[in-house]
């Protein structure tokens, strides 16, 4: 959907009924999937908070505003989640078990909570973009500002990537990749936007 918005962006006369109809289905799937607590599974990556920022990013791309229903019950689900430290983690289970497992004390810290999956809730929440979200999102975003090393790297913690519900695959840039992306939305965006940051 991202993708045939941008290119229609770029393109607007080419077949842009087709692409529309297209983007209008997207969002009427990404509906239809969501389930009854407010999540998305995720089929790629472990697995409820990465699932949940596509869900909303998906929902927003496709012109929903902030202020729908999905989009909200995506983020209350999100909150629901956050660890005590702020950060959000899961275990490896919630893929085949369908269900969130947090774990805490498995990734090297008493809370559970990952910097990637921390990353990508954050970037789904600062999406929603609701202001009553904005005291989560800081306090996520700080244990990502305390987890980064002194080297600017952050560490490798646990199981990000899955393939078939099953296979865990350790994507080792994820690790930066993702804290970096919600640092930079954060900054750039979302924390001046809500009196986050000075």
């Amino acid at each position: 959907m991202s993708a045939l918005v941008a290119f229609s962006q770029q393109f607007p006369g080419y077949r842009s009924a087709e692409i529309t109809g297209a983007v209008v289905r997207g969002v009427k799937f990404i509906k239809a999937m969501q389930r009854d607590d407010g999540s998305w599974y995720g089929c790629w990556g472990s697995c409820f908070s990465y699932a949940c920022w596509f869900g909303i990013e998906g929902l927003l791309v496709g012109g929903e505003p902030t202020s729908c229903e999905a989009i909200s019950r995506c983020a209350d689900f999100l909150r629901s989640k956050q660890n005590s430290d702020g950060g959000w983690g899961e275990d490896f289970t919630s893929c085949f078990n369908r269900v969130y497992e947090s774990r805490p004390k498995l990734y090297g810290c008493d809370s559970g909570s990952s910097v990637v999956q921390t990353a990508w809730a954050l970037l789904a929440l600062m999406a929603a973009d609701r202001g009553d979200d904005a005291p989560a999102v800081l306090r996520g975003i700080q244990l990502l500002m305390r987890r980064q090393q002194p080297n600017g790297d952050f560490p490798q913690e646990n199981i990000a990537g899955v393939f078939n519900r099953s296979i865990g695959i350790t994507y080792t840039a994820f690790r930066n990749v993702f804290p970096l992306w919600a640092l930079g939305r954060f900054a750039r965006v979302y924390g001046r936007k809500h009196g986050c940051c000075a």
